[in-house]
């Protein structure tokens, strides 16, 4: 039997009930295709766009065309397809396309049948857009930063004490405290340390400030009571566990709210938890703390000196400082490109930062307002006394990062005991096997106590 031509109105309406054409959907012809999502995308040149091109396939009544295969064609040297799906029940396919090696404007001629839509796409020149992003800070972005950061809210409010507990700091007997509270509207976590028989008004606060993305143990304070000896007793100790990360003591879990925020927030997060100290713990003296952190936190801790006016001493172990040098500009290109080192911080920059600004989705301007919020080095003239410590070959956090603040303090004339800088030939991303590191952090922070 020949098939079945419906030509009429009538027949198109009743053609799903007509068993002399096998009693099924004729297959009517495509007269439009629709495109739903997909057009104007941004990706580096050479990689495929981030989303599907999406577009549905309707017949003359307007109804979806199901199980039809598109097809489509990239203009010369605009890139190739991956991979395009039928037609589902929706009349909806996607069609996947990897640009081509040229930089500008592509383009992709997607067709059902006599009909088809022209898709566009930009292909971006990487080296030139890490160019214009990684321009020096302009005065007026670090002034707006500054001035950002004046509005900030981190007062302690609704504070509960979690869990109280004895503990020994290295041979001290102290008593901890696991305490919750809000700040910038999320639960978030911390423990406070405080040698046992303490006077009023008696310690020096110390904030430790973790690095990596794995939250923060109390053992990590307990650490100090070792490194510090003698004088542990001087001393009281708090610890904050960032936002989305935990705070750990033995089999004990807790974790802060919110979206982390690396570097940023993490300072709101550890200024907060040193007001609940000060607010809840009469052992302390008013006014000042100091504050060690390494990798991440060495970053945080330079951070909150260029913030908080009442961090008298900084001992940053191999920090970020800058995130306008070149190291930074190669982990950006690398993100870019799709191939992020297994860094800390890298996932949340990448999927905050380096992946909006590359789609599009966050202006130049606001990428580079992040850079600035991140970057200590900006605002060195507003630190504290400040030590830190680097090794040559650190993997982790690069060298040059040390250097570049080295740099800034030599042009403000900053020197020991106010500003000391030590650089360890062949020394890692590790503490322990920077020699000397720790004691000379011990004796840097152990002059608080004097000052």
């Amino acid at each position: 039997m020949a098939p079945c031509r419906f030509t009429s109105v009538f027949t198109l309406l009743f053609a799903t009930a007509l068993a002399a054409c096998g009693g099924g959907d004729p297959g009517l012809d495509p007269a439009t295709i629709e495109l739903v999502s997909g057009s104007d995308q941004r990706a580096v040149q050479g990689l495929s766009l981030e989303d599907p091109i999406v577009v549905r396939v309707l017949d003359e009544l307007g109804d979806p065309v199901s199980g039809y295969a598109i097809s489509a064609e990239p203009a010369p040297r605009h890139g190739q397809i991956d991979s395009v799906t039928v037609t589902d029940g929706d009349g909806v396919a996607e069609v996947y396309w990897t640009l081509g090696p040229d930089a500008g404007e592509h383009t992709n001629i997607v067709t059902a049948g006599e009909v088809s839509t022209t898709v566009s796409a930009t292909a971006l020149d990487l080296e030139a857009e890490l160019d214009t992003l990684f321009v020096p800070a302009t005065d007026g972005e670090i002034e707006t930063i500054a001035a950002e950061w004046m509005t900030r809210d981190y007062s302690a409010a609704e504070v509960t004490v979690e869990l109280t507990e004895r503990i020994s700091l290295g041979g001290t007997p102290a008593v901890l405290r696991i305490v919750s509270h809000e700040v910038d509207g999320v639960l978030h976590y911390g423990a406070i340390a405080v040698p046992e028989g303490a006077d009023t008004g008696s310690l020096h606060l110390l904030a430790y400030l973790h690095g990596g993305d794995g939250g923060v143990s109390v053992s990590d304070i307990q650490y100090f009571g070792v490194a510090l000896g003698d004088l542990t007793e001087n001393f009281a100790f708090v610890a904050p566990a960032y936002r989305s990360e935990e705070l750990r003591h033995g089999n004990r879990r807790w974790t802060s709210e919110g979206p982390s925020s690396h570097w940023d927030h993490d300072v709101d997060d550890a200024m907060a938890l040193v007001n609940v100290a000060f607010e809840t713990t009469p052992e302390l003296k008013a006014g000042s703390y100091s504050a060690i952190g390494g990798s991440r936190g060495g970053g945080v801790a330079l951070l909150a000196g260029a913030r908080d006016e009442r961090l008298e001493r900084i001992v940053a172990f191999f920090g970020p400082t800058d995130f306008f040098d070149g190291w930074v500009r190669d982990i950006v290109r690398d993100m870019a490109l799709r191939i992020p080192p297994s860094l800390p911080g890298v996932t949340h920059l990448d999927s905050t930062l380096v992946q909006p600004f590359i789609r599009g989705e966050m202006p130049r301007a606001e990428a580079r307002l992040d850079m600035v919020r991140r970057s200590a080095v900006l605002y060195a003239s507003e630190l504290p006394m400040v030590q830190i410590h680097h090794g040559t070959l650190d993997n982790v956090v690069d060298v040059s990062q040390a250097y570049s603040l080295i740099a800034v303090m030599e042009e403000l004339g900053r020197e020991p005991p106010d500003f000391e800088a030590y650089i360890y030939e062949g020394g890692g991303h590790d503490i322990f096997f920077l020699e000397e590191a720790i004691e000379r952090g011990v004796e840097f922070v152990a002059g608080a106590l004097n000052d």
